[in-house]
């Protein structure tokens, strides 16, 4: 078997939808969840692509993601509302409760939306940049409860989750997009790593002893990941993932990260109608003084080019759209298993 498979988007696409279809999701379900990994591969995010397809359908197994639910609106305000997932699929839900908030704020200027009881949303970055591209300012913090995976500052066990958070702010252009984990490196990257057959850095996770260790495979051991920061400013992301634990797990009425539940998603998400609070030219012209300000920067040998947040993402994609995705053996593989075992045909 080759090392890589290189597989084209639209194939991707095709073949996700049909395994979803497979578990009894609704087309319309199906599609969401399926372009949502899709495009997540297509920017060279593979950590929330298609690696995750098996992993979701053992999911559908053990009853953390019921395939054919219905996210439920609770109760809402004017400005607000609280959305139960009833375990659906993250995207979908986390898509709905964007599109709230979106709407929200067309309205009022402001919005805050929280959303609990899904299962995994995937990349946060995603909806916040749904709501820029539309000209809004978005904040998205992710609660992820069941499954700790980061082990706090001074700590050698996992407390909290990986606590992801996203911040997207709309510019003439391409938005603004901030997306990160507030650990040392993304459980999904961990997991291609391990898939790859790679090692990791120092100062990446912790064995189940609490030592330091480069073996991917340890953090499925009972192992964990540092915070953002490593062994060096690890303190601080700390403090970030506390912060998300808080706003995108209690508040939203998900429940703390440690296991004793079933493993799932929840958020707080925020939009912002800049216009509220400056004139839209007035704020995109400063922008683009920010950004040349920071393009003009004397650049460290061997850097071409300094890019703004989500502008290599950008620019994979167009590479991969002509070049396709690369695919590791393992994860090739069990892609296969998962199709034979929904009677889905392998055609990628």
């Amino acid at each position: 078997m080759a090392d890589k498979h290189l597989i084209q988007y639209d194939d991707i696409l095709r073949f996700s939808t049909a395994c979803f279809q497979a578990m009894g999701t609704s087309d319309e379900g199906a599609r969401i969840v399926s372009e949502h990994l899709s495009l997540n591969n297509l920017y060279g995010h593979d950590s929330h692509g298609m690696i995750r397809i098996p992993q979701y359908y053992d999911a559908t197994q053990v009853e953390f993601c019921n395939a054919t639910a219905v996210p439920e609106i609770l109760r809402e305000s004017d400005t607000t509302a609280v959305i139960e997932g009833h375990r659906a699929w993250g995207q979908v839900a986390a898509y709905q409760a964007t599109e709230m908030a979106i709407a929200k704020a067309k309205k009022h200027g402001v919005s805050a939306v929280t959303l609990r009881n899904c299962y995994h949303l995937g990349r946060a970055g995603a909806f916040t940049q749904q709501a820029a591209q539309e000209g809004f300012i978005a904040q998205f913090y992710c609660g992820c409860f069941g499954g700790s995976r980061l082990a706090p500052w001074g700590g050698t066990e996992a407390r909290l989750s990986t606590n992801p958070m996203s911040i997207a702010i709309p510019t003439r252009g391409e938005p603004v997009l901030i997306d990160l984990t507030t650990c040392a490196m993304p459980e999904g990257k961990i997991r291609v790593a391990r898939n790859s057959g790679a090692e990791l850095p120092l100062g990446i996770l912790l064995d189940r002893d609490g030592k330091d260790t480069t073996n991917p495979a340890d953090l499925y051991d009972g192992g964990s990941i540092l915070p953002l920061g490593g062994t060096l400013m690890g303190h601080k992301g700390y403090a970030l993932s506390l912060a998300v634990e808080l706003l995108g797990s209690i508040l939203s009425g998900g429940g703390p990260s440690w296991p004793g539940r079933y493993q799932g998603n929840a958020a707080f998400i925020q939009v912002v109608d800049p216009t509220t609070l400056e004139d839209r030219e007035t704020f995109y012209d400063a922008c683009e003084e920010v950004f040349k300000n920071m393009r003009e920067s004397p650049r460290k040998e061997g850097v071409e080019e300094i890019f703004l947040p989500g502008e290599i993402e950008t620019r994979r994609e167009l590479e991969r759209r002509q070049t396709g995705i690369p695919v590791d053996a393992t994860t090739f593989g069990l892609l296969e298993d998962t199709a034979k075992t929904l009677g889905v045909e392998f055609d990628i």
